[in-house]
């Protein structure tokens, strides 16, 4: 990361989906590795170790509160060198144990050698959105969230502070994508699968220039690509959230296209490798001609609400097709730690 110095377990059967926020206009300061968080303090985590020998439970406490994720690094860096970080935020209604088990992106963050930590959002959720909700009264608590386990690995596991990523899977993606806008010094690229930046009345405005991934089926039952302008008309089935208006896929992307300069345009058909499942995949590429800064759209077609490629026990009646022509979890890591400013 630039950054600092020193991308779910699938929705539930009614989730409540993505919702983004306002940013600042001009990039933040660049926060300093330190003991403690700007807001509200972190401590350093305590570990329980877990059956899977390649990744252990961590507690760390930020703004106030005690949070865990699950810190994932079978991969050693080479002598003297620090290895790059991925953050991983799961989809609402899912926890950061099922994203890991379902989602594929150990083995895909393991042969390019990539730390993944899979943060656990509070009441399995994320404050994607800048206004506060009855169950994250403080939506500045995953912002410190993140930065918090950002310090602790930076300090205690030979953690790059420039090569750190981060992505995430519905509102998980929602909240990538926030991060990404208000903290684009932290980050060195970000993806986000089945996500989209909140729209009017809280805009998300990037605060800067930063690579990123969009992954989003044009089939989605639950948070259209067309995005979504208010709440579903039965209010009692989506519990103490409603969702957040978010903007169309398409308007997510551009705003971070123009952020990064990105101007040169290349479309791709992606060729079928698996057996007809009923969807195909194109890619657009904006380029930033000067910097070689990519924003890349990869739209699923007859894709649903779902992480392409992955595990996850679904209902295709409930939440759409998910793709077997594209590996989200590759295409995510491919993304990342290719990418430049």
């Amino acid at each position: 990361m630039h950054r600092i110095s020193r991308w779910c377990a699938l929705v539930s059967l009614v989730p409540v989906l993505l919702c983004g926020c306002s940013s600042p206009e001009q990039p933040p300061p660049r926060p300093a590795v330190s003991s403690s968080l700007a807001d509200g303090g972190g401590t350093p985590a305590k570990r329980r170790p877990v059956t899977d020998a390649d990744t252990e439970v961590r507690e760390i406490t930020a703004a106030g509160r005690s949070r865990s994720y699950r810190l994932h690094s079978s991969a050693r860096p080479a002598e003297g060198a620090g290895r790059p970080l991925l953050l991983v935020l799961h989809g609402k209604g899912g926890s950061a144990e099922r994203m890991e088990r379902y989602s594929g992106l150990n083995e895909a963050a393991d042969a390019v050698g990539v730390a993944v930590a899979y943060l656990e959002g509070l009441s399995a959720g994320w404050s994607a959105s800048p206004r506060p909700t009855a169950l994250r009264p403080n939506p500045a608590a995953d912002v410190d969230f993140a930065h918090a386990v950002i310090e602790e690995l930076s300090h205690t596991a030979d953690i790059d502070p420039e090569h750190v990523y981060v992505a995430g899977f519905s509102e998980g993606g929602a909240m990538a994508l926030r991060l990404a806008a208000e903290r684009p010094d932290w980050f060195a690229a970000a993806a986000s699968v089945a996500g989209q930046l909140a729209g009017p009345p809280a805009p998300v405005r990037p605060a800067g220039p930063i690579p990123v991934l969009s992954i989003y089926g044009d089939a989605d039952p639950l948070r259209p690509i067309e995005g979504l302008a208010g709440a579903p008309a039965r209010p009692s089935e989506i519990g103490k959230e409603p969702p957040t208006p978010t903007r169309s896929t398409a308007e997510t992307v551009a705003a971070f296209r123009r952020a990064g300069g990105a101007t040169r345009h290349r479309h791709e058909d992606l060729p079928a490798d698996t057996p007809a499942d009923g969807t195909s995949v194109g890619r657009d590429t904006w380029t930033n001609p000067g910097t070689g800064l990519r924003v890349v759209s990869v739209i699923v077609h007859g894709g649903g609400h779902t992480w392409p490629g992955g595990e996850f026990r679904t209902s295709t009646r409930t939440v759409g097709v998910t793709s077997r022509q594209l590996s989200a979890a590759d295409t995510v890591l491919d993304f990342l730690v290719n990418s430049r400013r």
